[in-house]
């Protein structure tokens, strides 16, 4: 890459930076977030640190998705789909549900519908524009790729789906007990109680709180759906498809610099350092697991 291609690439992913920003403010305006965010408003203090944290998160999400888009072969339609599916899955879905079933009773009224809306707009008007921006849409060069896994059992996709699942609920719960549990406001803001080790808050959630595994179960299979599309369009080296992926739901973890009206800053913090252990722990697993090594091979015309 030559100092004037690399310099235009650079100014390219600043430009996907900024228009995440924006379509970010876009989202919370039209979906009328912003409104209802006003109704809860944070401390002066946390107002003031909003601007450092929103610059923080905008330029992780666009720098991680701008990395994405460089790297894969998909290109057009295909690849807006897959972003559109990854940022709006991962950023918005995955992580409203949880609200819902731990702090449905702490939301404003028309809040987590706001929430999903803010999610959708933001991810529609994004897509499409950073796939432009970046060159990405239109057809790559008369070169195909051929798995060297032609065919994958049933058996192969059942016991790597099976330990996915199995690897979410354990590292959410090891990471919830081991980095956000030690907070003692988080327990106190949640009601909890601290279980003297691991297992018995395993077990202590079995039997008082059995919902939770379910739940993490459905998420579990919303993180591999969103995430495969992503692994399917690299077509890169293992490591490096298992590091986007760690990368790409390390991202989304800034948003918990934001300030929250509904959150103290402790337990924020503790949410965040717990979330993105999990997430560079679980992306890299994922990505490790699902990628399929691909041949380029070219086409009969070429």
């Amino acid at each position: 890459m030559t100092a004037r291609k690399g310099l235009l690439t650079a100014l390219k992913v600043l430009g996907v930076c900024f228009l995440f920003a924006l379509c970010f403010v876009m989202g919370a305006a039209l979906s009328g977030l912003d409104k209802i965010g006003q109704q809860v408003t944070p401390a002066q203090p946390a107002q003031q640190n909003f601007l450092g944290a929103f610059l923080t998160f905008s330029i992780c999400a666009g720098v991680v998705l701008s990395y994405l888009i460089l790297r894969s072969e998909w290109r057009g339609w295909p690849l807006v789909g897959a972003i559109w599916l990854g940022m709006y899955g991962i950023s918005t879905v995955a992580s409203q549900v949880e609200s819902v079933f731990f702090l449905s009773d702490k939301l404003p009224h028309g809040m987590i519908t706001a929430l999903f809306l803010q999610g959708a707009i933001t991810a529609t008007l994004f897509a499409p524009l950073a796939v432009l921006i970046l060159g990405r849409w239109r057809a790559p060069s008369p070169v195909q790729t051929t798995s060297s896994l032609k065919d994958i059992s049933a058996s192969s996709v059942a016991w790597r789906l099976a330990f996915i699942v199995v690897a979410f609920i354990f590292l959410y719960m090891f990471f919830g007990y081991y980095v956000a549990w030690r907070n003692p406001d988080l327990r106190q803001y949640y009601g909890g109680i601290d279980h003297p080790n691991f297992f018995a808050s395993l077990s202590a959630a079995w039997v008082s709180n059995r919902a939770i595994y379910w739940l993490q179960i459905f998420r579990a299979l919303l993180y591999t759906a969103c995430l495969y599309p992503l692994i399917r369009m690299l077509r890169v080296a293992r490591w490096e498809t298992a590091l986007a992926m760690a990368l790409f739901l390390s991202a989304w973890t800034t948003v918990l610099l934001l300030p929250n009206p509904l959150m103290p800053p402790s337990v924020a913090h503790s949410h965040f350092w717990e979330t993105l252990g999990f997430s560079l722990v679980f992306g890299a697993l994922t990505g490790s697991l699902l990628w399929r090594s691909q041949i380029p091979t070219h086409s009969a015309g070429s």
